[in-house]
């Protein structure tokens, strides 16, 4: 009986692995689409970092070099990550003083 469920189980993932990798969605309209589900002052980037300035972190440190973590949105120039309060992007004289 496991034997059965496991060998079903490895069948639908192969199958939905092989659907996915044959799917006819065009890479470039796909990061186009990206593109619009970015909050207000940010911009998606195809391969970001995960490190990025923020209200309790301004600057940072030259050693950030985490791997690329792949569809991301990230704060514009001239803005940093409120992880104070609300996520969004803000000036970093808008930041939460504490």
């Amino acid at each position: 009986m496991k034997f059965t469920v496991f060998t079903i189980s490895l069948l639908f993932l192969l199958a939905v692995y092989v659907q996915a990798r044959d799917s006819d969605i065009d890479d470039e309209a796909y990061e186009t689409e990206k593109v619009s589900y970015c909050p207000r002052r940010e911009k998606w980037y195809k391969c970001g970092n995960g490190c990025e300035r923020s209200c309790t972190n301004p600057t940072l440190s030259p050693k950030c070099g985490r791997p690329c973590i792949p569809h991301m949105c990230r704060c514009k120039r001239g803005y940093i990550r409120d992880n104070q309060g609300s996520g969004r992007c803000v000036k970093p004289r808008d930041c939460q003083k504490w």
